[in-house]
């Protein structure tokens, strides 16, 4: 399997976890009317940039663009400080975005 369709399964699976993170903290607004709005509106921003970041970069990933690979190290690197599962989840997207990828097979279409 490419590297860059492993990538990208890889950001998808981390874009569903923090959309479903996303969920819950909704959630909680909504069944804790007495909860301040800042102290729920900080982790839902937090939750969904993180989430637009991943699933950009899955997209990306899934066509071999350049502009994925960039964004999927940076990425990695940060999730290195997440000690254990973050750091084993960074090393294993080093591992498959540290190597350029190879361009995406276009079909040929025979006439």
């Amino acid at each position: 399997m490419e590297r860059s369709i492993k990538v990208a399964r890889a950001h998808r699976a981390l874009s569903w976890l923090y959309a479903v993170l996303l969920v819950v903290f909704v959630a909680i607004g909504i069944l804790q009317p007495d909860a301040k709005a800042s102290s729920v509106a900080f982790p839902l921003i937090v939750f969904g940039i993180v989430f637009l970041a991943h699933y950009i970069t899955a997209r990306g990933a899934r066509q071999s663009k350049p502009w994925a690979r960039t964004a999927s190290i940076v990425i990695s690197v940060l999730l290195l400080v997440g000690f254990p599962v973050g750091t084993l989840i960074g090393i294993y997207l080093l591992a498959n975005t540290w190597k350029p990828w190879s361009p995406p097979v276009t079909p040929r279409v025979v006439a």
